[in-house]
């Protein structure tokens, strides 16, 4: 990441999206791009889990979680603190979308240099990152809307998707067929989309 912050230095901040994530743009229009969005209110996207009794897995990323935290900058160090309060538990997201704002950039390359060699899995580092760069009270809420399956049903189901949420997720397309279908729902939202098919 921190190559492409480098390639496009004018950028107001950098949207990333898993591509099995479907984006409606039209309801990001009013959102606050000078703070960090991400899916921190989607409860089956981000969630809290106990390192006593779980797998060692879960351990292990924790350890190396506090490794990476005793190294921060200090104001990195105290947000995260700030944030996450139990020592017995570490923060996992799926980070299927989230925003960066130029603001946060230096931050943000920094975090990922102290991660360095460590095998932090993006689930744990991406949510460590939000809440040392700042609190998660002050992100902004627009992809609180999301609609979020941890499984794709069998079929892309209407029930998957909304015009009305900022982002759905999972959502394969797989064939032409595939993607006109998801084109014609999404232009409830856009209808300029009606002019692909």
């Amino acid at each position: 990441m921190p190559t492409i912050f480098d390639r496009y230095t004018s950028a107001d901040g950098f949207l990333f999206l898993q591509d099995d994530t479907i984006l409606n743009y039209w309801n990001l229009l009013q959102a606050d791009r000078t703070k960090l969005w991400i899916a921190n209110k989607v409860s089956k996207s981000w969630s809290t889990v106990s390192t006593n009794g779980n797998s060692d897995w879960f351990s292990k990323q924790a350890d190396m979680v506090n490794k990476v935290v005793s190294s921060m900058q200090v104001h990195l160090q105290v947000n995260y603190k700030e944030s996450i309060t139990d020592g017995q538990s570490i923060t996992i997201c799926s980070s299927e979308v989230f925003y960066i704002p130029r603001r946060f950039v230096a931050d943000f390359v920094e975090l990922v240099n102290l991660v360095g060699s460590l095998e932090i899995h993006q689930k744990v580092a991406i949510p460590m990152f939000f809440v040392s760069k700042d609190s998660p009270q002050n992100f902004d809420p627009v992809l609180s809307t999301m609609i979020y399956k941890k499984e794709p049903p069998t079929n892309n189901s209407s029930t998957l998707y909304s015009a009305q949420a900022a982002a759905s997720h999972p959502w394969n397309v797989s064939s032409e067929q595939d993607f006109i279908k998801l084109i014609r729902i999404m232009a409830e939202g856009d209808p300029l989309l009606m002019e692909l098919v």
